[in-house]
């Protein structure tokens, strides 16, 4: 069954579809935008919000495409803006994109993202640190730069492990040929040093390369256990959620989610291939992904969270005991508030939501943060 929709995919769905799944038009065009018991609007005001994260001063922090980086009072929706990247290139699906804090934010006030800019007529992502004093981000420090981009497929995810080190997602940029390939950047999990250096256990030896064959990860989450797991976009089937280990291979574009036809078992032949734990034909367009301990939401506690885009909707996932599959999916909010982009958990528990609009490309639409007080 899964062969015939690839193949049905493969000639009724467009070319545009194939490279823009993660940025789909279709859904409910008119979402309700109102405030109910069950949800919080907190804030309507923002151009393509993206990253969005808990901060350490216990104030939502997020990032917005075209560069602008704020704190958001969780509790009155006040917005302070810290910085606007200037250089950063905002188009389609690029931008200002991942952002995380150094974990020992009151000794070293570092936030780390990623973004896209100029370079010539040619579109390239980098990572970077900012240091944060008084309602300020400055101090630009490059940690890694001339990663492949493009208008669409930038990746990025970006998140700090408990050894310190930071991962980071990688989107093919369009070109297929970059996820295979080992001298390339674009399509893959990458492992840094905080310094920016390369770590001297990654698997593949004086690379940043920490896992291959990836089209456009833009979840990325690690488990208490040590577990990381992605949400990735497929073309016009498989969207996947991987489990990321050292020096696995995913198989794009050669494979896409499980290996069940002739053609990817070819490939595993030679290339020995990781298939995904859980997929969706058709597409979903998955976005962030972040995993609940929190009981203010006890339908979801010990769950992956992820976000959703072309369905528009928030998905709760369960693992099996060890961590290899996902053993149920259940679908909330369908169609509620659009699309559906990031999510990001309080300590306390407390469930906040970015949206991005009605459809694709619409950036005059409203683009919110909500938080979700409960599940009805």
């Amino acid at each position: 069954m899964k062969s015939e929709l690839k193949f049905l995919g493969a000639v009724f769905v467009s070319f545009l579809l194939f490279y823009c799944s993660d940025d789909d038009p279709s859904g409910n065009p008119n979402p309700d935008p109102d405030t109910t018991d069950a949800t919080t609007t907190l804030i309507s005001t923002l151009s393509v919000p993206w990253e969005l994260t808990w901060g350490p001063d216990n104030f939502l922090w997020v990032t917005e495409r075209n560069g602008k980086i704020s704190r958001i009072n969780p509790d009155t929706g006040d917005q302070i803006d810290v910085i606007t990247i200037n250089n950063v290139a905002q188009v389609q699906e690029s931008g200002l994109l991942g952002m995380v804090h150094h974990p020992n934010f009151n000794t070293d006030p570092y936030v780390y993202t990623v973004y896209t800019y100029r370079q010539g007529n040619d579109l390239v992502e980098r990572l970077v640190r900012f240091t944060y004093s008084n309602n300020v981000l400055s101090d630009e420090i490059t940690l890694l730069d001339n990663i492949p981009a493009n208008n669409i497929h930038s990746g990025s995810r970006i998140l700090i492990t408990p050894d310190l080190h930071l991962m980071m997602t990688t989107g093919d940029a369009g070109n297929t040929n970059l996820s295979q390939d080992m001298n390339s950047l674009g399509g893959k999990v990458l492992r840094l040093n905080l310094d920016g250096s390369i770590p001297s256990d990654n698997p593949f030896p004086n690379s940043y390369v920490y896992s291959v064959g990836h089209r456009n990860a833009q979840g990325l989450v690690q488990l208490a256990n040590g577990e990381i797991y992605s949400s990735e976009h497929g073309p016009n089937t498989d969207d996947e959620i991987n489990r990321i280990m050292a020096a696995a291979n995913y198989g794009w574009p050669n494979v896409r989610g499980v290996i069940d036809t002739q053609s990817e078992q070819d490939f595993n032949n030679t290339t020995p291939t990781t298939e995904s734990i859980f997929n969706w034909t058709p597409t979903i367009a998955p976005s962030d992904l972040v995993y609940y301990t929190g009981s203010r939401i006890p339908q979801w506690t010990n769950k992956l969270i992820m976000t959703v885009l072309k369905e528009q909707q928030l998905i709760a996932l369960t693992l099996s005991a060890d961590g290899t599959t996902i053993v149920n999916e259940e679908v909330f909010f369908s169609g509620d508030f659009g699309r559906i982009r990031d999510i990001a958990v309080s300590p306390t528990g407390r469930v906040f939501i970015a949206t991005n609009g009605n459809s694709y490309g619409d950036t005059s639409a409203t683009h919110r943060i909500i938080e979700i007080n409960k599940i009805e």
